[in-house]
């Protein structure tokens, strides 16, 4: 799966996604070979990695154009 690929997709599939890949047994470096991402980036998306798995934090970087959900409205 290339990135633009794993943008489409949303935020509970994103994870279930990276966490199966790191059932299969791949590395964080792997994962984010295959995806042409590195750390900095899935961050900005809220994905972190953690003991060995991913976590997704619900409120995205303020480095993203992608909406949260919880931007104020004026």
């Amino acid at each position: 799966m290339n990135k633009e690929e794993f943008l489409k997709m949303d935020d509970k599939a994103q994870l279930e996604y990276l966490n199966g890949l790191v059932a299969q047994g791949k590395s964080f470096n792997d994962i984010c070979a295959e995806l042409g991402m590195d750390r900095v980036e899935l961050g900005k998306y809220g994905f972190y990695f953690v003991k060995n798995q991913f976590m997704h934090k619900p409120m995205k970087g303020y480095q993203t154009t992608i909406r949260s959900g919880n931007e104020q409205k004026l």
